[in-house]
């Protein structure tokens, strides 16, 4: 019974993201009081422990040879991805401008470990890009946020020690019990499937909390404009870093570089600037797991 409901859910995710986002648009309410008390924080470490439970760490001895590409994958979009938000964050101005840095030192999306798994190619590769790109926000999203956000007059209201502090809490320790716990109950069919159904209900939650805040304005065009170009440009940087791998690879390095973490990037925006930053990555959220999922599809009949 509980496969046959997964199975209903997956076939239809992207349509039930599209109906949650514009629900949680058209009828804001629910959403914004799920956002009091930080429940964003709850909800956003509750999906990384479930990703967490999918890892299967006996199968990571295969990426030694690809040890310098993942390398690379992981370095090359650190250094440039805050640089370009930063670029297309002097577009736009308040809220929208705070979104966009944010979404510049989130790590990878964690809903791509599932979305790489549906396309047939390498999760383990996918989950070593999810692992570096948290450490890597864990470390150094404080002191960059507050570099980049001061170029342009922003007041970043959290000391970086204290967003790495809450980044441990919400990202690194959830996603680490669940790669232990996952190890541990691997031949456990019914908890992997209850567990993927808990991270699918997480998943949709967060985007009516993060969507809710959103506000239908014609000066959301500009914004929307930017984050397009910022898929578009993470795009390009993960296509260019996999080019000459296989098809398999390709996805496990593609997605996770294309794809940022609008959930954490919302963590990261409620907790630096307030909760009012984190409309514009609902957006965001929406567009990037509708094109993740159509990806899945195009792969998935490729391989």
């Amino acid at each position: 019974m509980l496969d046959r409901v997964l199975g209903w859910i997956r076939r239809r995710l992207i349509y039930l993201i599209v109906i949650f986002g514009a629900m949680s648009v058209w009828f804001s309410t629910p959403g914004r009081v799920l956002d009091r008390g930080d429940w964003v924080y709850v909800t956003l470490a509750i999906l990384v422990f479930t990703a967490g439970l999918t890892v299967d760490v006996g199968n990571m001895a295969h990426v030694r040879r690809h040890r310098w590409r993942i390398l690379l994958a992981l370095v090359v979009p650190m250094l440039l991805l805050p640089l370009l938000a930063w670029s297309l964050s002097l577009l736009v101005d308040g809220p929208q401008r705070e979104a966009l840095l944010a979404l510049g030192v989130a790590p990878s999306e964690v809903a791509t470990l599932a979305l790489v798994g549906l396309a047939a190619g390498d999760v383990v590769t996918a989950a070593l890009m999810l692992f570096g790109s948290t450490l890597f926000t864990i470390v150094a999203a404080g002191p960059l946020l507050s570099l980049v956000a001061s170029t342009r007059g922003t007041v970043v209201n959290l000391h970086p020690l204290v967003l790495a502090g809450t980044l441990t809490l919400v990202v690194a320790l959830p996603l680490a019990l669940g790669v232990v716990l996952g190890h541990r109950m691997r031949a456990s069919a019914v908890a992997r499937d209850l567990s993927e159904l808990i991270g699918l209900a997480a998943l949709l939650t967060l985007i009516v909390e993060v969507a809710s805040q959103m506000h239908l304005e014609l000066a959301y065009l500009l914004g929307i404009a930017a984050l397009i170009m910022f898929i578009i440009g993470a795009s390009l940087i993960g296509m260019t870093i996999s080019i000459g791998t296989s098809r398999s690879l390709r996805s496990g390095i593609v997605l996770p570089v294309a794809i940022r973490d609008f959930a954490v990037a919302a963590g990261i925006a409620t907790a630096a600037f307030g909760v009012s930053a984190v409309g514009l990555l609902g957006i965001y959220g929406l567009i990037v797991l509708m094109i993740g999922s159509l990806s899945v599809r195009y792969l998935g009949r490729s391989t």
